[in-house]
């Protein structure tokens, strides 16, 4: 089973919060990766970033995957803090998803930081966010002055963002674009990142990795590769649940478009514009619908018994296509 995909079914549902969480876990070294993920994780950064710095600064050049980690934890240790407030002189405060730091052990002062904001739809998208965070940051307590500070945006590989990291580069010209899913570039992502941590492992190239975190970690990829592969026509082109949409049909409710879906096996469920789930009471809605668009499908059979979900979504769709096809004629 794949706790990430069965997370999402249902009521339940896989959060920003939640993905945030478990990328923190991977970074930090108090997990059992031994910061494999972490070094991994720089190379990527380092690829993404116009000047790159992690390997300059972390003393990680011209080395084997293997010496990398057994230098780089000799000498720091990771330290990642999620939901991290940051506080300026006026009382104002910025929260990123993760706070990250690299600190020297022997010194315990801090060499570098990582400020890391994770998108997983476009509906969280909030214009300044990273530029802001940075400012709060180089003037606040925490921050070790000269320190280098990194601006981390990981989002779906898609248009809208590159905007977001050009301005964020005006502010901190350290700020890395990582996807979770490169639709162009396939070895450059969270995806690509985690599949190599696992086939080095394989190879003995680094420590070994417990068999349940490993097939967690599989699991994940699993995830972000179906949740982030690239759309169709502006639509995801994979199934829910498993089942293929065998119909489908458009309309408006309460002011927002409205995606009605029927599955192969007769499930109705409703999806907003950018294709996510609406996480909303099915049959509620499409007698609503069949009242206030004059649909005049009947609620019932003939025998007085009522249409469940599947058949009434059924016929609503059938009804608005219909609708739509005569009105395009």
């Amino acid at each position: 089973m794949n706790i990430f995909k069965a997370l999402s079914e249902g009521n339940g549902k896989i959060s920003e919060t939640n993905i945030t969480s478990f990328l923190n876990y991977l970074l930090d070294s108090s997990n059992e990766l031994n910061n494999s993920f972490f070094i991994l994780f720089s190379n990527l950064i380092d690829q993404n970033l116009d000047n790159p710095i992690l390997k300059t600064n972390l003393f990680l050049e011209a080395r084997s995957l293997r010496e990398q980690i057994l230098s780089f934890s000799t000498m720091y240790t990771v330290q990642c803090e999620p939901e991290y407030s940051i506080k300026n002189n006026y009382g104002n405060k910025v929260i990123p998803d993760i706070l990250l730091r690299v600190v020297h052990k022997q010194s315990e002062e801090d060499i570098l930081y990582c400020i890391i904001e994770n998108k997983i739809n476009k509906s969280a998208i909030s214009n300044g966010q990273i530029e802001k965070q940075f400012k709060f940051f180089i003037d606040s307590d925490d921050y070790k002055t000269g320190a280098p500070v990194i601006s981390i945006y990981i989002t779906p590989d898609e248009p809208v963002y590159q905007f977001l990291v050009d301005n964020s580069k005006t502010e901190n010209p350290n700020t890395a674009w990582i996807k979770w899913v490169n639709h162009k570039e396939n070895e450059n992502s969270i995806e690509a990142t985690l599949k190599t941590l696992i086939v080095e492992e394989q190879k003995a190239e680094i420590q070994p990795i417990d068999l349940n975190t490993k097939f967690i970690i599989k699991s994940f990829i699993d995830y972000i590769s179906t949740e982030f592969r690239e759309r169709i026509n502006g639509k995801k082109n994979f199934s829910y649940k498993g089942f293929n949409v065998s119909s489908i049909a458009e309309t408006t409710y309460k002011g927002d478009k409205l995606i009605i879906k029927r599955f192969s096996n007769n499930m109705i469920r409703f999806f907003d514009e950018e294709d996510n789930l609406r996480e909303v009471e099915v049959k509620p809605i499409l007698r609503d619908l069949n009242q206030e668009l004059r649909l005049n499908i009947e609620l019932t059979h003939s025998t007085g018994k009522a249409k469940n979900t599947q058949i009434l979504g059924r016929e609503i769709i059938n009804k608005l296509n219909s609708i739509n096809n005569q009105q395009n004629v």
